[in-house]
């Protein structure tokens, strides 16, 4: 018995001897294809049409960096001095910051500060207090601030990101770096407040300094804005359909206005949710440095077939007069709708609205509609509901409803109820004292409802629902309805 235990003993540790070999061999190929992955995935990222080609070319480069951001001061100053009203943006799907700067020395874009508001300057971002990290990206970095008792947003190269990163890497000085990263920020600058638009994040201030970037704060170059609410996927899911609704509608909104800009169709490149921020509930653009302005050149029909993955959904632009016209629009759209439209807008809407909502959601996804008939069918959709036409009424209003003219319960029979806009209360939005009725009469937990003066984005009344009643309170913003018995 004792020999025929031996191979079993001899078997278990050639077992483990095996384990611990495979371990270390999965070990040492990781690392491996790590590092392999890092030089490969450096190499990618670094646009070597623009960056890399100047790596490496001897030491007379080194003031190239000095003398580009000398050169991008003076256009940029030239360019704010100019206040003419006509300006021809002159960009494709891929456009570079350098060449719309460039557009400003050779007078073919112009713009002016169409705000009546003084903007912050060199000086005032250098005073900002209660400066506090938000985010950062490829090229930038975000910071939350005040500047005269204003909450601002405050957008600066990040040192420490992947564009000046890569960059030093392959050669160039920080200060080099730093001005390809500076440039994006000033085509914000630039684009921003020449595609004014109420869904684009608004230009409070900005600063392009004299001296070049040397690590200290005010060499900095700045670009100051509202402040917003960053949006993810998070925050989306528990809204109501209400504000999903203002989401959608300002969305199209923005599409509409791209798809007609002034200066050529405009082209969202890099289309996610933190490219944009809620200000006061209002959706706005944020992120513009990659965007393009006019759709892309064409020299055959080929040229103009749109692909989306991973969707595998294929689109045919018509190629006329040498551009692919409305691959822009094209690609806006579909973008917004697998974004954006369709997870939120049809879910939790009016039943009597399914019908426009599913026919604006299939003319996003399946690129059935343009701009202009999205907007007008999302218009359609908000009047109906800001207007409570959807409630398809075809009798008079009736009550047995008790009232209690500036009455409430404050703190009291608040209960949670499904559909809630309140994670605490059973609280809705309403057109009239009607529909909080019928709202009530469906709760069999409803003994009444407070419906206050405060009111949302369409002009619905807030409700909050109750669940017992007793001797009320005077307040004046309120009024008090108990249901029947």
């Amino acid at each position: 018995m004792a020999s025929l235990g031996r191979p079993l003993r001899f078997t278990r540790r050639m077992r483990c001897y095996i384990f611990g070999f495979c371990i270390n061999v999965f070990l040492v190929c990781n690392i491996l294809v790590h590092q392999t992955w890092t030089k490969w995935n450096s190499a990618l990222v670094e646009k070597p049409d623009s960056w890399s080609r100047t790596a490496g070319k001897g030491s007379a480069q080194k003031t190239q960096g000095d003398n580009e951001y000398r050169v991008l001061v003076s256009r940029f100053r030239k360019l704010m001095e100019n206040a003419v009203e006509s300006s021809n943006f002159s960009s494709s799907e891929n456009d570079e910051s350098l060449e719309l700067i460039s557009n400003a020395e050779n007078g073919t874009l112009r713009f002016k500060n169409r705000s009546s508001e003084q903007l912050f300057n060199c000086q005032d971002i250098e005073n900002i207090t209660d400066k506090h990290y938000i985010g950062s990206g490829w090229t930038k970095a975000v910071y939350s601030g005040v500047i005269s008792s204003k909450k601002v947003a405050m957008k600066t190269v990040d040192i420490g990101g992947q564009d000046v990163t890569n960059c030093v890497k392959w050669g160039q000085t920080l200060a080099e770096c730093y001005y390809r990263a500076a440039q994006k920020i000033v085509k914000e600058i630039v684009l921003l407040q020449e595609l004014e638009h109420q869904n684009l994040v608004k230009v409070l201030g900005y600063c392009i300094p004299e001296e070049q970037y040397n690590g200290d704060d005010v060499t900095l170059v700045s670009l100051i804005t509202e402040l917003g609410d960053t949006i993810d996927l998070i925050k989306l899911l528990p809204m109501s359909w209400e504000e999903r609704l203002r989401i959608s509608y300002d969305l199209t909104s923005l599409i509409h206005f791209f798809a007609h800009s002034p200066h050529g169709p405009v082209v969202m490149n890099d289309f996610r949710h933190q490219q944009f921020v809620l200000v006061n509930g209002m959706l706005k653009l944020t992120d513009v440095d990659d965007t393009g302005i006019g759709d892309p050149h064409c020299s055959t029909q080929a040229d103009c077939n749109l692909h989306f993955s991973p969707s595998e959904f294929h689109a045919k632009i018509p190629c006329q007069n040498g551009h692919c016209v409305g691959l822009n629009e094209k690609k806006n759209i579909f973008n917004a709708g697998r974004h954006f439209i369709i997870f939120r807008l049809p879910y939790g809407a009016p039943p009597s609205l399914h019908p426009i909502l599913y026919d604006v959601v299939s003319g996003f996804t399946n690129l059935t509609m343009n701009a202009d008939r999205l907007l007008e069918q999302m218009q359609k959709a908000v009047h109906l509901y800001k207007t409570g036409h959807y409630l398809n009424r075809t009798e008079p209003v009736k009550t047995e409803y008790k009232e209690y003219l500036e009455s409430d319960l404050p703190g009291k029979y608040d209960y949670r109820c499904r559909a809630s806009i309140s994670g605490t209360s059973c609280t809705f939005t309403v057109f009239d004292q009607k529909e909080a009725e019928d709202i009530c009469e469906r709760d069999p937990e409803c003994f009444g409802f407070v419906m206050t003066q405060e009111t949302t984005w369409t002009g619905r009344k807030i409700v909050h629902l109750k669940n017992n009643m007793s001797i009320p309170v005077r307040n004046a913003g309120t009024n008090l309805y108990m249901r029947p018995s």
